[in-house]
């Protein structure tokens, strides 16, 4: 009996999961914490430049929410108004799980510490709002610290994304948990436990995923959609360029027609002289304003410059 033990394929019994099943069960998690046990989800994906940090976001809100598909476009965000309309939209369609990416966090609008102050904000009052449909919201960002405190602290996870090979993407995954009591953030690799007859045998830890690119039609779809707010972006940044040359120009013409004015009323400073109650005179600004059409700013500003070129000229002759 014992030798007809000893031989038998326990492999073959307890057959150790294969990627493939550990992958499965990790997403299935996800998913039922999304559809079943009636959680929210916040993910934060981060990487170098051209890791597939945002494909990754998309895969995730792809596999975990049926309805992302049909409206990848409003649901990749890339300013506080989308994020605003697409969370109005998942509440008024009444969608359980709706997944909504905030792309390009550290870029454009997102990129302003004011932004994610807001960003948080609207976030913390639409889970709120919608919190009873747990929405899936994964952040994308290059680096984890170019989100402030507060958005930090609403992510769940944290995902690094980087990549050697064309064909897919290696995600590490970490959990996270803050201390109310200390500003410490700890993170944990995702554990899985194999039960044999309610029994725990087998402890997995997964400390990385291999995901492959997005499928068609979806990654084509995506690519055209990031490509259209970045030549958005590429042009905003045109324009605030042109008017900051503007302001400096125009910053120019002010100082070059302040000097003019002041040179002018050195020149006749008679003309602008005014006596007061004691009987002394003095450069009265009200008529530099009326003369030359200035604000009251600066027409104290050319009467100041003015008498200090007096008071030089008073040094010099001393």
């Amino acid at each position: 009996m014992i030798d007809v033990f000893h031989k038998l394929d326990f492999e073959a019994i307890y057959p150790a999961p294969t990627p493939k099943r550990v992958a499965e069960s990790f997403f299935n998690r996800l998913w039922r914490k999304l559809h079943v046990d009636n959680f929210s989800l916040l993910l934060t994906f981060y990487g170098k430049h051209r890791v597939g940090k945002s494909l990754t976001a998309v895969d995730f809100g792809y596999i975990l929410d049926p309805t992302f598909e049909e409206n990848l476009e409003e649901r990749v965000v890339y300013n506080g108004r989308e994020l605003i309309k697409a969370f109005t939209k998942i509440k008024d369609q009444n969608i359980k799980g709706g997944a909504v990416i905030v792309d390009e966090a550290g870029s454009g609008e997102l990129s302003s510490q004011r932004w994610y102050e807001e960003a948080a904000k609207i976030i913390s009052a639409e889970l709120q709002a919608v919190g009873y449909l747990n929405p899936f919201i994964g952040f994308v960002t290059q680096n984890f610290s170019f989100i402030n405190a507060t958005a930090r602290r609403l992510s769940q996870g944290v995902f690094e994304v980087d990549r050697t090979h064309n064909e897919y993407s290696m995600i590490k995954p970490f959990w996270i948990e803050n201390n109310p009591w200390t500003t410490n953030t700890y993170r944990k690799y995702p554990i899985f436990c194999e039960k044999r007859n309610n029994v725990v045998s087998n402890v997995f830890k997964i400390n990385r995923i291999k995901i492959g690119l997005t499928p068609e039609p979806l990654l084509g779809r995506y690519i055209a959609h990031s490509q259209a707010y970045k030549d958005s972006l590429l042009e905003q940044n045109k324009q605030e360029l042109e008017i900051i040359d503007f302001q400096k120009e125009q910053k120019k013409v002010f100082v070059s027609g302040i000097d003019a004015i002041v040179e002018e009323v050195y020149t006749n400073v008679d003309d602008y002289m005014t006596e007061t109650k004691q009987g002394n005179l003095r450069i009265n600004e009200g008529l530099i304003r009326h003369r030359h059409e200035l604000p009251w700013r600066d027409s104290k500003l050319v009467k100041a410059l003015v008498e200090q070129k007096q008071n030089k000229d008073s040094d010099t002759h001393t």
